[in-house]
């Protein structure tokens, strides 16, 4: 079930980020005319970016959650280390 809800949420930071970034492009693409952008559309493309880097940190945090619990599954790693035996 927690996969699933994992997979839901992956969903809906996808579909966050698609929106966010149609009208971020849409601000972008009305920055270059003559005009640019008003005080309002600036603050806005800041807000959406701000949006936009908080949706991928949450992302990164899921990613790092989901790796640490297929790490815990399949078992600490046993590394030796190899010393090369002395020829005195």
């Amino acid at each position: 079930m927690e996969q699933r809800s994992s997979k839901a949420n992956d969903a809906s930071l996808d579909q966050q980020l698609k929106r966010l970034a149609t009208e971020r492009g849409a601000l972008f693409d009305k920055a270059g005319v003559p005009f640019g952008l008003s005080d309002a559309e600036r603050q806005r493309l800041h807000h959406i970016e701000r949006e936009m880097d908080e949706c991928f940190l949450a992302r990164r945090r899921q990613r790092a959650v989901r790796d640490a619990g297929r790490f815990e599954r399949d078992g600490p790693t046993v590394r030796r280390s190899h010393r090369p035996t002395s020829t005195s």
